[in-house]
């Protein structure tokens, strides 16, 4: 009996010095952002044309791209394919031009990028851009409707 005694507390004070043992690992948390724009824009609407007076119009291209991310748009010839020589298609032709400026001197007459947007100032809050549209007077066409399609191209 008494060696049971003393093998009873030799037991406890080795499961006493006893330490625990630990191990560590880690782990990476990735993600990746893609550059990425999304553009829209409004119809650019004459109304009703003379050939007495030049028609004037408006409209607003919305450009929204990733933070940090460069970006240019342009905008194509349209029906005529050419933007030096826009026009919108009808019983006739009845040319028009784009401008970049409410004054009608800085057209947007050929395939270069129409506005740009640079890197270093795009918060990646939406950015509007106005384009002018100008129907030159003195342009005898029939009565009819009128139309042409603007192709709007981001390249970032």
């Amino acid at each position: 009996m008494r060696f049971a005694l003393l093998v009873l507390p030799s037991a406890l004070v080795i499961a006493g010095h006893a330490s625990a043992q630990t191990q560590e690992t880690s782990f990476a948390v990735r993600a990746s952002v893609v550059a990425e724009c999304t553009v829209n824009a409004q119809d650019l609407d004459f109304g009703t044309y003379s050939p007495t007076a030049a028609k004037s119009g408006q409209t607003i291209i919305n450009l929204r791209c990733t933070p940090g991310s460069a970006a240019s748009v342009t905008l194509d010839g349209g029906t005529s394919g050419n933007p030096a020589a826009r026009h919108m298609a009808g019983p006739a032709n009845l040319n028009y031009q784009l401008y970049r400026d409410a004054g009608f001197q800085d057209p947007i007459n050929t395939t270069t990028a129409a506005f740009e947007l640079g890197a270093a100032e795009n918060t990646g809050a939406i950015v509007p851009y106005t384009v002018y549209g100008q129907v030159p007077s003195g342009q005898l066409v029939p009565a009819g409707t009128y139309l042409d399609t603007i192709r709007v191209t981001v390249q970032f």
